[in-house]
């Protein structure tokens, strides 16, 4: 978030006093001041919500806050959410743009706690089959993924991703397809997270860019090398000075770091081998993409280039922290910056002064929660595993796809394949179906690889292709 040095000082000061203010733009009303039930805010935003990393994002943000005698019906209302310190009026940080999911009275009666959710988690649950139906086709992945946020009424920022050009055919007529899976397959497909920021548009944020604009290291360091007395003459400069944040109260993180992607492989299935950018070990798969289906192998290894080039490069220490709270810091954009003691060096033979030695640590911030409004706190957070894990990118969308019809036979009739599994089968297989429920999932090259004598608990899936017009 771009913010003056005057905003970013401000919350540097822990005796500063901060204001923050609700607006309900459906019935033009604001709420700040003694309303506010101090501390009750809280905001959680993330772009992770696994161990392994996954390039996707879509996760909808929260915002808790109590209001006291709030009389109007703001449930399903839209809520905009400013902060600001004083000296800072006129610069107030935008914090959340959502939907009241629920305003709960409490059992005094007086005090409300309001529940909100930025637009994904609504609309992200649009039905959109009859959407996908509709489309003419072929189309560019640009063309589609703006006609869906049309569809949807979502707003974008305006962007161009890696993938944008590539055209794609129908593949399949789905009989119930989620926005929210669409829209998550748009990002795995060009390796950026989406989310919905501040302003309530959605945002695409590919973290290798992170390296390249200038925001990392980042803007803030916690805390400033004047707080450590004793500490290396290295440590003391006017740069380290000026950036330095008064304190955290705590920094875990663990000895390994995340390694960078150096590989990527697209593919429908653990059987099939699909396609592979890179030659290093820490490979990145990608899994039943609803946009990577019927695909030339040529058209693939350059979205897998593509993809390639927006994760490769991008590694950090797994870490928890709990610090003065930065409202104008965001996920996926911003790496926060500690002052730690090295212990290595600290306690090494050659350190014969005896001074504690610092160093600095720089982390990503993928998740976060943002707590109080006096005491304003942030917890800033990025899970990982050391090496990457494949998983599939949404469940529903590789469904629709199994359970569509497909087959390669060039002029020989396709088979109906309803005679080994009909449509009220597969529905009944995959009803309670969790990404596993005891079926085995075979990828079978021809109609005529099909076993004589099928397992009830293995689901054949026969490679092909049929375009649905």
């Amino acid at each position: 978030m771009e913010v003056s040095d005057n905003v970013k000082n401000a919350y540097k000061q822990d005796s500063v006093t901060k204001h923050i203010a609700l607006y309900f733009p459906e019935l033009d009303k604001e709420i700040s001041g003694t309303p506010i039930h101090s501390e009750s805010m809280s905001l959680s935003e993330s772009l992770v919500d696994k161990e392994s990393i996954e390039f996707v994002g879509c996760i909808a943000s929260k915002f808790k806050i109590n209001v006291q005698d709030l009389k109007e019906d703001v449930k399903g209302k839209r809520i905009i959410v400013r902060i600001w310190t004083d000296g800072t009026e006129e610069e107030p940080v935008a914090l959340f743009n959502g939907i009241v999911d629920s305003a709960m009275k409490q059992s005094n009666k007086r005090i409300k706690e309001i529940t909100a959710y930025d637009d994904l988690y609504t609309r992200g649950n649009t039905e959109v089959a009859a959407w996908y139906k509709s489309l003419t086709f072929p189309i560019s992945l640009k063309d589609l993924r703006d006609s869906l946020f049309d569809f949807v009424g979502l707003e974008q920022v305006e962007t161009s991703l890696p993938n944008d050009a590539i055209t794609i055919n129908k593949q399949y007529a789905p009989n119930t397809l989620q926005a929210l899976s669409v829209i998550k397959a748009f990002c795995q497909i060009n390796g950026a997270f989406g989310i919905i920021n501040r302003e309530g548009k959605f945002e695409y944020r590919i973290l290798s860019e992170m390296y390249d604009n200038g925001t990392y290291p980042g803007p803030t360091l916690f805390p400033g090398p004047d707080t450590f007395p004793g500490a290396n003459t290295a440590l003391r400069n006017q740069e380290l000075t000026q950036t330095g944040f008064p304190f955290y109260k705590e920094v875990k993180h663990e000895e390994f770091e995340v390694r960078p992607v150096d590989r990527v492989t697209i593919r429908q299935s653990e059987e099939d081998e699909g396609v592979t950018y890179g030659t290093g070990e820490n490979n990145y798969i990608i899994q039943g993409n609803m946009f990577s289906y019927g695909l030339s192998k040529d058209v693939l290894s350059a979205i897998a280039m593509n993809v390639y080039n927006s994760v490769q490069g991008f590694s950090y220490y797994p870490y928890r922290s709990d610090n003065n709270g930065l409202p104008f810091v965001e996920c996926g954009l911003n790496v926060v910056n500690y002052m730690m003691i090295d212990y290595e060096a600290t306690y090494s033979e050659e350190n014969t002064s005896g001074d504690i030695i610092y160093m600095e640590k720089s982390f990503p911030v993928l998740n976060r929660n943002l707590s109080g409004i006096q005491a304003l706190r942030d917890t800033y957070s990025a899970e990982g595993e050391e090496y990457q894990t494949e998983f599939i990118t949404d469940l529903q969308t590789q469904i629709d796809i199994l359970k569509k019809k497909q087959y390669t036979g060039g002029d020989v009739p396709m088979p109906d394949l309803d005679d080994y599994y009909d449509k009220e089968t597969i529905d009944g297989m995959f009803e309670n179906f969790e990404g596993g429920g005891g079926l085995k999932l075979v990828s079978l090259p021809t109609i005529d690889d099909y076993p004589a004598i099928p397992d009830e608990n293995t689901l054949y899936a026969v490679q092909g292709i049929v375009v649905v017009e």
